[in-house]
């Protein structure tokens, strides 16, 4: 597989989008915290970072007129470029629900950071602004809707 598009981003959220239209996609992950990651990196680099990559998820989040749509997906370690092997689970939580709940939609110079409860528990993710270049602009309405739909 080549390189992740926004175009295959979209085919990897239909099918829980439930026949709305994706308006927005982006890739971002969550990194384990670092203090679970120093005694790896104090045994050698090497162990440090292949734990880390172990530890990190990765998501591909959508946004529809009414949720947001969320797939962790596992990469494919084989090649060089960031591409999908597997969903690993998807889930569309409804915009509506998170009213009243405390979210999270950052951006800085760097990463858009969203955080979000929802029924499984708690949804954080940092989107990278040079990862394409529609993953800044998309992560950044995403941070927006969900911001707005807590009120």
């Amino acid at each position: 597989m080549a390189k992740l598009t926004e175009e295959m981003m979209h085919e990897i959220l239909a099918p829980i989008a439930a026949g709305q239209d994706i308006a927005q996609a982006a890739y971002g992950i969550k990194q384990p915290n670092i203090l679970y990651m120093l005694p790896f990196f104090a045994l050698a680099i090497v162990p440090g970072v292949l734990m880390t990559q172990k530890l990190t998820k990765h998501y591909i989040v959508g946004l529809t007129s009414s949720h947001i749509l969320v797939a962790e997906v596992a990469p494919k370690w084989s090649t060089l470029a960031v591409a999908v092997d597997s969903v690993k689970s998807a889930q569309a939580i409804a915009l509506a629900g998170l009213r009243g709940k405390a979210v999270r939609g950052e951006s800085g110079a760097i990463f858009t950071n969203i955080a979000f409860p929802h029924d499984s528990g708690q949804f954080t993710a940092r989107f990278h602004r040079a990862f394409s270049r529609t993953n800044r602009p998309a992560a950044v309405a995403i941070g927006k809707a969900v911001v707005a739909a807590a009120g």
